[in-house]
């Protein structure tokens, strides 16, 4: 078998002792082209074969994939491992599975600090461990920044109510419309709420497969516009909008309600509202604006 060079190869539910990681690790050594490596429930007990793990990927020319789920033994500390492999492979690896292995921070924000940095890491599962509140609001923190990663699995950690909604806001803060313009477009996040899992906006499947993110920017703004028009709270936002400006805000809204007709756009909102009905409740503004202007020409003349 070492002989044989596969891209893919999984040893899977076998725990097999030291001796399978042995040779699970000679064979990712010892083949180039080797590009996901699966070690799922294989327990590893020895400091001196994560740090061989580490470096074989560090070094190695095709790995991009690496599941080490169910992986860590009791003698080692899953949040140390989960450290070295991420930054061992921060310039190739691209999927990163880590579920089930008692990850806890302890306050160290490397793992946040490791997703600012905009890595080509894709897909990180960190399913089933010990993140709680403080390490998902400063994952959510950098999120913003982040966009490359496209599926982030955060199910049944620690994290309560807090941890849930800073998620949330990372991918959609309605509270202004600059604020969801800047909301993470490119991530798809599943994560445990109120006794449920919940599917974030940004995409619909486990798979990542990820809306256009330009459409799916349009669809959140567009979203709060059709929000604000129904308690007729759009003209409040727009009194510092110069006058010159609306023809322009009137076409973007028009573009905004669109979103669902792009490329591999989201769906259509039942909320959504008619653009005509935003439309009309900003010429309402103009017009009183404009009557406003002619009532104080008239007495100033």
């Amino acid at each position: 078998l070492q002989s044989t060079h596969f891209k893919s190869f999984s040893l899977a539910n076998n725990n097999f002792g030291r001796d399978g990681i042995k040779f699970s690790l000679d064979y990712l050594q010892n083949n180039p082209i080797l590009e996901e490596f699966d070690l799922f429930n294989n327990t590893i007990n020895n400091i001196e074969d994560v740090n061989r793990l580490c470096s074989t990927v560090k070094h190695h020319p095709s790995v991009n994939s690496i599941e080490l789920e169910r992986c860590c033994g009791r003698v080692i500390n899953g949040y140390e491992m989960l450290s070295s492999i991420m930054t061992a492979g921060a310039s190739k690896l691209k999927c990163i599975d880590f579920s089930f292995n008692r990850v806890s921070t302890g306050g160290s924000t490397f793992l946040a600090d490791f997703l600012a940095t905009n890595p080509i890491l894709e897909r990180l599962l960190l399913c089933d461990n010990l993140l709680d509140d403080r390490d998902t609001i400063l994952i959510a923190s950098v999120l913003r920044h982040n966009t490359n990663l496209q599926f982030l699995n955060l199910e049944d950690n620690l994290m309560t109510e807090t941890g849930c909604k800073a998620l949330r806001k990372a991918v959609f803060d309605d509270s202004s419309l600059n604020l969801a313009a800047d909301s993470n477009h490119t991530c798809v996040i599943h994560y445990t709420g109120d006794e449920r899992l919940e599917c974030e906006i940004n995409g619909e499947t486990e798979s990542g497969d990820l809306f256009e993110p330009k459409a799916l920017r349009g669809k959140k703004i567009y979203s709060i516009l059709s929000s604000r028009n129904r308690e007729c709270s759009n003209i409040h936002s727009l009194d510092d909008v110069p006058a010159e400006l609306f023809p322009d805000m009137l076409r973007s809204i028009q573009q905004y309600s669109e979103y669902h007709l792009q490329e591999n756009a989201p769906p259509q909102d039942d909320n959504d509202v008619n653009a005509l009905a935003i439309v009309f409740e900003i010429m309402r503004k103009l017009e009183n604006a404009f009557s406003i202007y002619e009532s104080f020409s008239i007495h100033t003349k």
